[in-house]
């Protein structure tokens, strides 16, 4: 199985075969949905009130919908890298296809999760629907409706900056619920989740900024060069490469096409030739011997008020690993530098960037197939083969250096651009313009064909008062 195996399945969207696998993933999910063991499914309820995120009160129209989105109480099971989750058992659990032998506590904690992270909403929802049908249910369904109407009716001045992120959000939870559940829960949620999707889209439309808006929010990855000790990846000399193969990447197929994924390698030797070393088979079959590093930043994309797609110079997650290396050149280990969005921060301090620091030892979910912009998805239960997918339980949480291991290898040097299978006549990797829009201009191709972003696109060109 040369340059590929079963943990990176899903990469494989970075290849022609997008469209071919995007399906076998939506019958994936289908066929975990409808599993009759869903009494194991993970267990989630909302957080016990809102918190202050876009206002100083918490019971803001804006703040009431940041809770119902994102703030919960989760049940999870503890590797065994917290002691505190003894006794542990020792079984086979899913890391990106790879078995691992981590130890998992026999018995489940409860976990609160306040959500302001880099994460879509109403989690978890890409193997299960649980984060969705929380909102449908009552109360929380007619609380939640509430507050979006109050927000359609307020006559608030909110900031750019607020109004961007809240839109963000608002259109990750409108794609989650714009696709009908299995047919026995839309009989029981379907007047529910489009009334739902209606307001939503409202909303949207409502708060969209203006394209001058959209070019006035700060890039805020400069300051976090300085803040959170990241690369200058985007200051042309400094050493650092942005890098293309295929166009389709997991990261923005996993977001539905609403975020820019930009990658970075940063050569050991400066190349006199840059696409000959990009296209170099060393760079494939060993990466880490041409590279002192590697960078992901995810950047926004937004609707404006014209119901254009534009891209922002807003970055929500930045993932930054650099390999230390002896005199002689040979690796010696990987580092990580991590850091992600606060909503909170952001909008209160614009100056701070709204990143913050990240630790390899911080609590983190151990990734199931599809939540890359997921949390607490949970965790697939069963021996290794096409059943372990049968049972999906409890999520699992390890350290944030481990939750990289189940993508990157134990070693952290498996550099999943150039680690996907070579079809006939590959296109050849080439380095793009960091100060242009060019991965954005492919994401926002593929979102313009999706039936979710065509039907909210309606939204304006309707008049306001068509919405009654």
């Amino acid at each position: 199985m040369n340059r590929w195996n079963a943990g990176h399945v899903l990469l494989a969207i970075q290849t022609s075969l997008t469209g071919m696998l995007a399906l076998a993933v939506a019958t994936l999910c289908s066929s975990l949905q409808a599993q009759p063991q869903a009494k194991n499914l993970p267990r989630v309820a909302l957080a016990d009130a809102p918190e202050p995120i876009y206002a100083q009160d918490p019971n803001d129209a804006w703040n009431r919908i940041f809770y119902f989105l994102f703030s919960r109480r989760i049940e999870a099971h503890l590797s065994d890298e917290f002691p505190e989750g003894a006794p542990f058992r020792r079984e086979h659990i899913n890391m990106g296809g790879a078995v691992s032998g981590l130890g998992m506590s026999e018995g489940l904690f409860e976990r609160e999760e306040l959500g302001d992270r880099a994460i879509d909403p109403l989690y978890p929802s890409f193997l299960v629907s649980a984060g969705s049908r929380l909102v449908l249910i009552d109360p929380a369904y007619s609380e939640f409706t509430q507050a979006l109407r109050e927000a359609i009716d307020e006559n608030v001045t909110r900031s750019v900056i607020a109004r961007g992120l809240m839109e963000s959000d608002l259109w990750a939870a409108h794609d989650i619920l714009f696709t009908p559940f299995l047919p026995s829960d839309e009989r029981e949620l379907a007047q529910r989740r489009q009334v739902t999707v209606d307001l939503l889209s409202r909303l949207i439309k409502k708060i969209a900024l203006t394209p001058e808006e959209i070019k006035s929010l700060p890039d805020n990855y400069a300051v976090a060069v300085e803040r959170c000790s990241v690369p200058d990846v985007f200051h042309e000399e400094s050493g650092w490469i942005e890098v293309q193969w295929f166009p389709g990447r997991q990261h923005d197929f996993s977001a539905a096409y609403r975020r820019v994924a930009r990658v970075f390698v940063k050569p050991t030797h400066p190349p006199r030739d840059v696409q000959n070393f990009l296209n170099a088979p060393s760079l494939r079959d060993n990466p880490v011997a041409d590279l002192d590093g590697v960078a992901l930043v995810i950047q926004l994309l937004l609707i404006d008020s014209e119901g254009r797609l534009k891209p922002t110079r807003l970055t929500t997650d930045v993932q930054v690993r650099l390999f230390e290396k002896t005199d002689e050149g040979a690796f010696k280990k990987a580092t990580l530098n991590m850091c992600e969005i606060s909503r909170r921060l952001l909008v209160r301090e614009p100056g701070s960037g709204g990143l913050v620091p990240e630790q390899e030892s911080d609590p983190a979910y151990l990734p199931g197939v599809g939540s890359m912009f997921g949390l607490a998805e949970g965790h697939a239960e069963g021996p290794p083969g096409p059943e372990m997918f049968s049972v999906i339980g409890p999520p699992v949480v390890v350290k944030l250096r481990t939750q990289c291991v189940s993508c990157h290898g134990t070693d952290l040097t498996h550099v999943i651009t150039f680690s996907i299978a070579l079809p006939p006549r590959p296109p050849p990797a080439r380095q793009l313009n960091p100060a242009a829009s060019e991965v954005a201009d492919f994401d926002v191709s593929q979102k313009k064909k999706r039936q979710d972003f065509m039907v909210l696109r309606g939204y304006f060109d309707r008049p306001w008062w068509s919405w009654w």
